[in-house]
C-alpha cells in the first residue's frame, strides 16, 4: 500500500510541540503516530509531508527516506491516529472499491482520502475513527490508544523473560520487551489496561507502575516511583516521583519527587526536584489555555503543562493549571508562574529577561551529546526561526 501522511495545518492547535515536530511525529499510547502506520503496515511505502525544515529534520533524526507514491495512494491527515477497527475498516472499504476514489470522513471532517484513479467519489463515515484537534486531546486519548498499541506488540508475554523480584497483577495484560531489569518489590498492575516494558527499561525497587500504561526503550524508573494509569513515557527518559496521565514524548528527565499529571512534555525537557504540576482548579471549573495571544476554551476540568522541547525548571518550580511553555525556557523564579510562558524565556515571568538563543544552542548540544545524538541543521533552523518570532 502506498501511504502519504501530511501534517495538518491546525499547527497552533499543538503548540509547543508543533514548533520543531510535525504531527505526525507526536506519541499518543506506546507509539509516535508515523510508529502505528508503520506497524500497521509493515509492507507499505510512505511518504511524509510537511514544511520544508520540520520534514527535513524528521527525516533526518529518524533515518527515513521519503518514497515517492504516484498512483492508488491513501493520503491521511496527521492528526488522525489510527486504531486497528478504523484501520481495518479502511483497508475493508480500498479493497472492495479499489479502483475508485474513496473519502473517508469522521463528523464533517475528511481525515484520509484513498485515490484509486476512477472521478466517481464514494464516502464512509468512520465512526471509529480517532481525530485529535488539539494537543489536550491526546492526552485524553491516550488510555485507548495504549491498549489498542498492545495489540502491535508481539505476544511473547512468558514472565520468564523477567526475572520476578515483585508483583506482576494480571500478567497476561502486560508486555515485556529485550532486556528488561525489574529490580525487587515492584509492582505492575495490569488489572485495569495494559503495560508495555521496552526493550533495555530499567525499573528501580519498590517502584509501581499501573496500566494502561507504556515505558519506552532505554528508560529508567527511578526507586520509589509511582507512575499512575493512562501515562506514556518515550525512550531514554528518567522519570521519579508521581506521574498520572500525562504524555512523555521522549529524552527527557522528571528524576526526583514531584507530581506531574495531564501534562505533556515534549523532547529534552528536564523539571528540577521537586518541581510540580497542578492540573485541577480549586472552583473544579474546566481549564482555559493562553497560547501566545489568544484563548482556547478546552472543556476539560484536568490539565497541567504542556512543555516545548528544551525547557528546564529549578527545584521547587510550581506551574498552574493549564501552563503552556514554548521551547528552550530556564524557568527559575519562586511561586506559581504564568500560565503562557514565551519560548527563550530566563526565569518564567511574562516580562522577564531572554535567554540567548546562541547560548541554547549550545546548551541543547551539550545536553544532546549525552545521548550521543546531535542537533541537525533543520532543528537548528526552527529553533532560530522561534526566536526571531
Amino acid at each position: 500500500m502506498n501511504i502519504l501522511i501530511k501534517d495538518t495545518q491546525l499547527n497552533e492547535n499543538f503548540y509547543p510541540f508543533s514548533i520543531l515536530h510535525p504531527l505526525f511525529e507526536l506519541r499518543c499510547g506506546a507509539l509516535r503516530i508515523f510508529e502505528k502506520w508503520k506497524r500497521l503496515v509493515p509492507e507499505g511505502k510512505f511518504t511524509f509531508h510537511s514544511e520544508s525544515d520540520k520534514i527535513n529534520s524528521f527525516l533526518t533524526r529518524f533515518e527515513i527516506v521519503n518514497l515517492e507514491v504516484k498512483s492508488k495512494v491513501l493520503e491521511v491527515e496527521s492528526n488522525f491516529v489510527p486504531n486497528r477497527a478504523s484501520f481495518l475498516l479502511l483497508i475493508k472499504h480500498i479493497s472492495e472499491n479499489e479502483n475508485s476514489t474513496i473519502e473517508f470522513t469522521k463528523d464533517n471532517f475528511t481525515f484520509a482520502k484513498y485515490d484509486g484513479g476512477d472521478f466517481n467519489i464514494l464516502s464512509f463515515e468512520i465512526t471509529e475513527a480517532d481525530i485529535i484537534q488539539y494537543l489536550w486531546d491526546a492526552i485524553y486519548l491516550n488510555e485507548k490508544a495504549i491498549n489498542d498499541d498492545f495489540l502491535l506488540f508481539e505476544k511473547d508475554n512468558k514472565i520468564e523473560k523477567v526475572q520476578i523480584n515483585g508483583a506482576f497483577i494480571n500478567s497476561k495484560n502486560i508486555f515485556f520487551g529485550k532486556n528488561v531489569n525489574i529490580l525487587p518489590n515492584v509492582v505492575l498492575d495490569a488489572s485495569e489496561g495494559a503495560i508495555i516494558i521496552d526493550d533495555k527499561v530499567k525499573i528501580m525497587a519498590q517502584a509501581t507502575i499501573i496500566g494502561p500504561c507504556y515505558i519506552g526503550k532505554n528508560t529508567i524508573i527511578k526507586v520509589g516511583a509511582k507512575i499512575y494509569e493512562k501515562t506514556s513515557i518515550g525512550e531514554w527518559c528518567k522519570i521519579g516521583g508521581e506521574v498520572e496521565n500525562s504524555i512523555i514524548q521522549a529524552y527527557s528527565n522528571k528524576q526526583h519527587e514531584g507530581f506531574l499529571g495531564h501534562s505533556f512534555l515534549s523532547e529534552w525537557v528536564n523539571l528540577g526536584a521537586d518541581t510540580n504540576t497542578s492540573d485541577l482548579k480549586n472552583t473544579y471549573a474546566n481549564i482555559n489555555l493562553r497560547i501566545k495571544d489568544k484563548d482556547f476554551e478546552t472543556g476539560r476540568m484536568f490539565l497541567g503543562l504542556f512543555c516545548g522541547d528544551h525547557t528546564k525548571s529549578a527545584i521547587n518550580t510550581q506551574f498552574n493549571t493549564g501552563t503552556v511553555a514554548g521551547i528552550c525556557g530556564i524557568l527559575v523564579v519562586p511561586g506559581f508562574l504564568p500560565n503562557y510562558i514565551p519560548s527563550f524565556s530566563w526565569g518564567g515571568k511574562s516580562n522577564g529577561p531572554i535567554y540567548k538563543v546562541s547560548k541554547a544552542l549550545e546548551v541543547a548540544k551539550i545536553v544532546m551529546a549525552r545521548r550521543k545524538r546531535e542537533l541537525n541543521q533543520h532543528e537548528e533552523a526552527l529553533i532560530i526561526k522561534e526566536y526571531e518570532q
